[in-house]
């Protein structure tokens, strides 16, 4: 089968969730989709693409869209942004909020749930006051499995070995009888979970405080990124709000925000 074929699903991909992809990668994509291939009677993964480019869409596309998101997190990752967020940002959107005592906070591309369960948990030790605030904190992702798991907010050992203080494993959490451990149910229910595409335009949110949305356009292409980016400006206090990028990530020439440099770490407020 032609290249063109599988060029077809990258921007039948690229329409639906943004996702960047080409010729390059299509060893990835071969190796993501062999088991949807396999499962549902296609003798290869060119057969399964060629269906998926043929064919209305259905939950088979998106399935293998949700198979070539990339769903990369750890707990605490990058500690430097957390550094900041406990040493800075947090400290001042409480002042602004004081008065109200009120504190919205988004989570977008939030995979597994191991970084808004991060911030949760550094909230928690730092923050007491907080407790007697109204504190929303909403999280979502594209991918259904991703979100069940965050819900459910079960992790192995390597995961949680990976970037969570040792302090915080009996703290947090409790061991399962199959060697799992699941996150306090005061955390995870501190947590409202739900499916978005960034590529839609949001309904029902309030104006957050602060939003991550860390390392996922790495993965979009530069119409797409405004695409989303738009949709985040509108979901963003004017008055106080932080937008937080992946490290690698920037906003210089963005007309919608304004970047402010909070320690090592860069923020973007709207204007």
């Amino acid at each position: 089968m032609s290249l063109e074929t599988y060029a077809q699903f990258y921007a039948l991909l690229e329409r639906q969730v943004g996702i960047q992809l080409d010729h390059t990668k299509k060893y990835l994509t071969d190796s993501r989709l062999a088991h949807l291939a396999t499962e549902h009677g296609h003798d290869s993964v060119a057969s399964l693409v060629k269906f998926l480019t043929t064919s209305p869409i259905g939950s088979l596309h998106w399935n293998a869209f949700e198979a070539l998101t990339t769903n990369e997190t750890y707990f605490f990752r990058d500690k430097q942004v957390f550094d900041g967020l406990a040493q800075t940002v947090l400290p001042q959107l409480i002042e602004a909020r004081r008065s109200e005592r009120a504190l919205r906070i988004y989570c977008a591309a939030a995979s597994t749930g191991q970084e808004v369960y991060s911030l949760l948990m550094m909230m928690r030790e730092l923050f007491s006051d907080l407790k007697a605030w109204d504190v929303f904190v909403q999280a979502s992702d594209i991918s259904e499995g991703c979100l069940e798991r965050a819900k459910l907010g079960v992790y192995n050992l390597k995961e949680v070995e990976r970037g969570l203080p040792p302090e915080f494993l009996p703290k947090y959490f409790d061991k399962l009888p199959d060697g799992n451990f699941k996150i306090a149910a005061g955390i995870r229910d501190a947590v409202h979970f739900s499916r978005q595409n960034l590529l839609d335009e949001p309904a029902g949110y309030p104006k957050f405080d602060l939003i991550l949305l860390r390392n996922v356009l790495i993965y979009f292409g530069n119409e797409t990124k405004v695409r989303i980016l738009k949709n985040i400006h509108k979901q963003l206090a004017r008055d106080h709000g932080l937008l937080l990028l992946g490290a690698t990530e920037s906003l210089l020439s963005h007309a919608n925000f304004r970047a402010e440099s909070i320690g090592k770490v860069s923020f973007y407020a709207a204007v």
